[in-house]
């Protein structure tokens, strides 16, 4: 009988025990070859074979890679990974510089800026080697829990919550078994008392429109949405939804951000899994957004490649659900009342109050499931400040459960989930180490510290092809949901503005306050973020080194290799300088709902005629339609239409929208819904034409993105070249004001000072 290996419970189960075998003689294979290759000396030439032989190997069977079944899998990760790890044994015993106190110090520096690097790496592809899809379980209408919708909000614009609250009111699940209830916390009597005149204002007319929303809702007979506040401000998010469990009672909650959307599935695709098992704390599902975050829309390559959350949301996440270890994202996600009340609520010893929970909910052994169906629109943040300050939350927060929650020590948790929760917090140094990255040739090149002991014969035997295959790694696990060098641009982007918090955290990790990722931020003209100055060094001390390398390529001979090495790092990072500098300029967005990829059906009535189409791209504000048949009069602007939406679900939506153009050449119609704010009605209808198939997402996920290391580098620079040079002399000229005008205001309080004497 065939042997089957029960990891945790719900019946997850691995044919023949082939993972846990796959890792055992995995081990045994590499503890052996490194005795005997590594450990054991042997001549550089040797090495140098060993290398290369192992390299093309692996990149053989990533080409025959349908063939990659069973051992062949794990054989080919094996052989790759040998190589980084072959690597770092040498990095460690050979390289170090010990000369002086300067060598020694960056030396050292950069060692533990490429461990960090390889453990990361190594952890990843642990937990993404065998990702699981889970299906949906379908449950009996008698057996379905009572819900509690949660929209924690604060200062977005009053629609964002609105719109969310408005699917979320036209679930598909019955309404005496569900309550939606909107969380403001900015109508406590802390914010409508607050000093600032202009705040108070504010927040009190967003209170009374938010207020008012939910009571139009009730009069249309949405008995089943609420709205709640409280006194004060305490613990931001997880002290909003702590106070709203002590006034509501369903069986499970949903807590949904502001911008967080549901389909109208949500509920009836992820409530079973509670059902089914009931030692299940948690359903996490994806984060999927619909606009792109600014490094995509500066780039311009949104929609092309594949988006930067989805290596966590459609990989790592189901390679954690595997050990029992995906844990809380805080939106888009189930959670069991009682389990939560077990613990005291949602966690706020840290400012990622998510993962905190989810840490301490698996640490007395309850279950979590990862489900990756995308179940909601949200919104990315819009500007590269807004970016920065979300992910410099979220390594504040991590860093503090990594120092004061501390996975590996801590007490209930399995080996793997010890794991699991110490990849998820350790990831978020990397601001340490991108910025180290980042300098660290230009302390060789700028000031001839010799941080890399390593000559010419040394770096192609290990170095180079540790990063060949680390590229072939990464493309053969990764490829589908991340692009070659995306994730070393986000993070050397981020990174810098990472790296002073993350110190700040290590030294004080009681200190960090939460702060709100701002949304809704429309943007009528381009402009330079007011973050491009370390940008904009950077990439001029990139551009010396270069010059500096001449210098020392003349002086110093004996140094050529190093001098070769240490230009070809420099390069890279001028690559992502470059990139760096060009997303700091901030293209403009007037539009105020962003597009939406659709396919779904559409017949348009007009008096004489009868027309076919497709509908290409719908927002809350309007729809565009690609015509299968050519109308026999063309379209006027602001007239008014009759049509049919047959949507991904197969639904009859009737819709009467104005047209704005009609694109001839192209047999494209534009138009736009017409609707006011207060019209709750017609909001809610359109609210669900847009919004309600998850079904929908497929036609954004499905796209074929599979690029290989050189196409995507390509990619990248033709988008960069295209317009760089202008965007490099505005930012030029506004650095030169900038300078100018930080000058002449030093001046100008060193006269005041003067004159202050003299009277």
């Amino acid at each position: 009988m065939t042997e089957r290996f029960t990891l945790f419970e719900f019946n997850l189960h691995i044919d023949e025990n082939l993972f846990i075998k796959a890792l055992k003689y995995t081990f045994i294979f590499g503890l052996l070859t490194y005795l005997s290759v590594i450990v054991a000396p042997s001549p550089l030439e040797f090495q140098f074979y060993i290398a290369y032989s192992t390299l093309l190997a692996g990149a053989f069977l990533i080409v025959w890679k349908r063939f990659n079944f069973g051992y062949t899998h794990y054989l080919t990760v094996y052989l790759l990974v040998f190589i980084m790890l072959r690597y770092f044994w040498w990095r460690t015993f050979n390289t170090i510089n010990t000369d002086n106190v300067w060598n020694f110090i960056f030396s050292t520096a950069l060692y533990f800026a490429e461990f960090y690097s390889v453990t990361i790496a190594l952890l990843g592809i642990f937990f993404s080697i065998r990702p699981i899809d889970r299906k949906a379980i379908k449950v009996d209408m008698e057996s379905l829990p009572t819900v509690d919708v949660f929209i924690p909000t604060y200062n977005e614009p009053p629609e964002i919550p609105e719109t969310t609250a408005l699917a979320a009111i036209n679930m598909d699940y019955p309404s005496d078994k569900f309550n939606v209830y909107i969380l403001d916390d900015g109508g406590t009597k802390q914010r409508l008392n607050d000093p600032d005149p202009e705040r108070r204002e504010y927040f009190r007319k967003r209170a009374e429109e938010l207020k008012s929303f939910v009571e139009r809702l009730r009069k249309l007979g949405y008995k089943n949405i609420h709205y709640l506040t409280r006194e004060k401000n305490v613990h931001a998010k997880a002290g909003n939804i702590n106070e709203a469990l002590k006034k509501t009672k369903g069986d499970l909650i949903l807590i949904l951000d502001a911008d967080h959307v549901p389909s109208k599935d949500f509920l009836k695709e992820t409530v079973g899994f509670f059902v089914k098992n009931p030692k299940v704390f948690l359903v996490q599902t994806p984060h999927t957004f619909y606009n792109p975050d600014p490094i995509e829309k500066n780039l311009g390559v949104f929609g092309r490649m594949p988006g930067e959350n989805e290596m966590f949301y459609f990989l790592i996440q189901k390679g954690f659900d595997l050990w029992n270890s995906s844990f809380f994202c805080g939106s888009a996600a189930l959670l069991r009342r009682k389990y939560l009340e077990e613990v005291g609520g949602i966690q706020t010893t840290t400012v990622t109050e998510d993962a905190e929970t989810a840490l301490e909910l698996h640490s007395r052994g309850y279950e979590s499931v990862y489900y990756d169906r995308p179940l909601i629109f949200g919104l990315n943040p819009e500007t590269l400040s807004g970016m920065i300050v979300q992910r410099i939350r979220w390594a504040q927060g991590m860093i503090q459960i990594f120092i004061l929650k501390n996975p590996i020590l801590k007490k209930g948790l399995k080996w793997y989930q010890k794991l699991a929760y110490f990849n998820a917090s350790f990831f978020w140094f990397f601001g340490l180490a991108r910025t180290i990255f980042l300098i660290a040739p230009l302390a060789y090149l700028l000031f001839g510290l010799h941080i890399y002991d390593a000559s010419l014969a040394e770096v192609l035997a290990y170095p180079i092809p540790h990063f060949l295959a680390s590229l072939l790694l990464f493309y053969y696990l990764f490829s589908r949901v991340r692009w070659p060098f995306i994730s070393e641009i986000y993070e050397s982007i981020l990174g810098i503005f990472i790296f002073i918090p993350s110190i700040l955290t290590l030294l004080n990790p009681k200190n960090p306050t939460f702060r709100v990722t701002p949304k809704g931020e429309l943007l009528d003209r381009d402009y330079i973020s007011p973050f491009y100055k370390p940008y904009f060094i950077l990439y001029h001390l990139i551009l010396l080194g270069y010059l500096f390398g001449i210098y020392r390529w003349i002086q110093y001979p004996d140094e050529r290799g190093t001098v070769l090495i240490t230009l070809w790092w420099n390069t890279f990072n001028f690559f992502v300088m470059t990139v760096a500098l060009y997303v700091s300029y901030e293209r403009r967005q007037r539009r105020k709902f962003h597009r939406i990829p659709s396919n779904d059906q559409i017949i348009i009535y007009r008096d004489s005629e009868t027309l076919l189409g497709r509908v290409i791209d719908i927002s809350l504000g309007g729809l565009a339609v690609k015509l299968e048949t050519k109308p026999k009069e063309e379209f006027k602007e602001g007239e008014e239409v009759k049509g049919v939406i047959r949507n991904v679900e197969n639904k009859l939506v009737y819709i009467k929208p104005k047209v704005v153009r009609y694109e001839k050449d192209r047999n494209i119609l534009r138009m736009k819904f017409e609707w006011k704010p207060e019209d709750v009605e017609t909001v809610s209808k359109i609210v669900d034409i847009v919004y309600a198939p998850s079904s929908r997402w497929v036609i954004l996920l499905e796209r074929e993105r599979e690029l290989t290391p050189f196409e995507g580098f390509v990619v990248l620079t033709k988008q960069i070249l295209r317009d760089f040079g202008q965007v490099y002399i505005s930012i030029y000229n506004y650095f030169k004001n900038d300078i100018l005008n930080t000058v002449w205001n030093y001046i100008r309080r060193g006269i005041k000072w003067g004159l202050s004497f003299s009277s």
